[in-house]
């Protein structure tokens, strides 16, 4: 805890983001027993649940909204951000995973910024030694730069994998010996790792709450070995008493990995690719003073699993966020939204409100001879058929909530537009990294189509517009 804390003599209040994850879900009650926690979920199912832990209250707060963000901040000393977008958060997702975790950890940056905030702990990924990362690491690595980008200290926790109940990794590791008895195993999967409990990553977490001034920056942390994957699928069918058979093979891509990892695990495609293109790089952890704290006490690969099992089905004890995801899929599915999110390169000099300009006057142009678009003085814009005169969306410019870093566009109108709907319909352009980027999103947005036809018209024509600007603004930056 630090200086400023104990000499008020009170508990500081820490906000966790992504809280209903297997990761959040083991931290919050230990969390509770030193601070006040304020658990942030995107689930209304999970917020709507009474916290059963003294000194914990759950929040519902839509991440993609930097007002709900902000307010919610609100009165928070630290944050502990386990946020990951590899799971739907509407009905239709047209975005990448990485493009998303931008937005958000943007967002959240600037509202820990405007609340002064002391300190953000993320948990991260090992960064391999080469130059060769694989997409998931490199999001992670993007996001702890986001996080860090406006000014508030970022503790980021580099771990490999991590073992406890629900996790993706580990599920996949018993779904694949469970049901395989005869296991391909590439070159990659001699690859060297430092697997992490999920009790000693929440040691660190509250290690490093406890001591802020000290743990600024990166930190690669593991448990107590050091092994390769091959080693943990052995280690995986001894915990589980099943004999199986490994095979060494000279090459195995890794499309047909993912493939096969999906049909026998059931996991969502996104996780699993993630996952599996993560594995052919050495993991290397540098030496750091957290790790040495941690270290004595750390516990080995097969025990940790063999303590995330349920020991009558010897299946990976279940998400935390099983429970509720099944109630979030069903009111995505009622409320029937749309979010977009696609990454642009800024030209020098530019910004958002440049990008926002830019594009709608460029639309008429992208869609002639289908619609023509309108821009007046305020810049509120209108997008119209050239054919027949039918209004096809309003947009009206928010002034007060716009800067020259972010531009924001209420739907508000047009035939294409359901406008009673639960969401607040929006087209965002959001400049992130000291103008590296610009994020094009439209958030909340309600389709007046029947939903069906919309997927296959209206959904494709707005990704293939975006496809060609994002291609239009890369040859101007160049």
């Amino acid at each position: 805890m630090n200086s400023d804390t104990l000499q008020a003599g009170r508990r500081q209040r820490v906000a966790v983001a992504g809280a209903s994850g297997f990761i959040g879900t083991a931290l919050l009650p230990r969390l509770a027993e030193q601070q006040s926690v304020l658990a942030l979920t995107r689930s209304p199912a999970r917020a709507a649940t009474p916290a059963s832990t003294a000194g914990l209250g759950w929040r519902h707060c839509d991440l993609f909204s930097a007002p709900d963000i902000e307010a919610a901040l609100a009165g928070v000393d630290a944050a502990v951000y386990l946020v990951h977008s590899l799971a739907p958060s509407s009905r239709l997702t047209q975005a990448r995973p990485r493009d998303m975790d931008l937005v958000l950890a943007d967002n959240f940056a600037r509202a820990a910024a405007t609340n002064g905030l002391k300190q953000i702990v993320f948990v991260s990924g090992v960064m391999p030694r080469s130059f060769r990362f694989s997409p998931l690491l490199w999001s992670r690595r993007e996001v702890e730069m986001v996080l860090g980008s406006h000014g508030t200290p970022v503790t980021a926790l580099r771990a490999s994998l991590v073992v406890g109940p629900g996790g993706t990794g580990p599920g996949l590791l018993l779904d694949l010996v469970r049901r395989l008895p005869v296991l391909a195993l590439p070159p990659s999967a001699r690859s060297l790792t430092r697997p992490i409990a999920l009790a000693d990553l929440v040691r660190a977490i509250l290690h490093c709450l406890d001591h802020p001034e000290t743990y600024t920056g990166a930190f690669d942390i593991g448990g107590a070995e050091e092994l390769s994957y091959e080693q943990m699928l052995r280690d995986t069918a001894r915990v589980l008493g099943r004999k199986r058979i490994f095979v060494r093979v000279p090459f195995l891509p890794n499309g047909l990995a993912a493939v096969t990892a999906r049909l026998v695990s059931g996991a969502p495609p996104q996780m699993v690719g993630a996952i599996v293109e993560s594995l052919p790089q050495d993991t290397v952890m540098r030496d750091n003073p957290l790790q040495r704290v941690i270290q004595p006490e750390a516990m080995g690969f097969a025990d940790a699993l063999a303590a995330a099992i349920d020991p009558a089905t010897k299946r990976l004890k279940p998400n935390p966020r099983a429970r509720i995801r099944e109630a979030d899929t069903t009111v995505m599915r009622e409320q029937s939204l749309v979010r977009s999110i696609q990454r642009v390169l800024l030209p020098p000099g530019q910004d958002a409100a440049w990008v926002a300009g830019n594009y709608f006057r460029w639309l008429g142009e992208c869609c002639w001879p289908l619609v023509r678009s309108r821009v007046d003085a305020r810049h509120n814009v209108e997008v119209w058929t050239r054919i027949l005169p039918v209004k096809l969306l309003v947009l009206s410019h928010q002034p007060t909530a716009s800067t020259a870093e972010r531009q924001i566009y209420a739907i508000s109108g047009g035939l294409l537009a359901k406008l009673q709907s639960p969401g607040r319909p929006r087209f965002e352009f959001q400049t992130l990294l000291d103008g590296r980027y610009t994020m094009t999103a439209i958030h909340d947005y309600a389709p007046a189509l029947p939903w069906y036809v919309y997927i296959i018209t209206q959904a494709v024509g707005h990704l293939l517009v975006m496809r060609r600007y994002q291609a239009r603004l890369a040859r101007l930056a160049r």
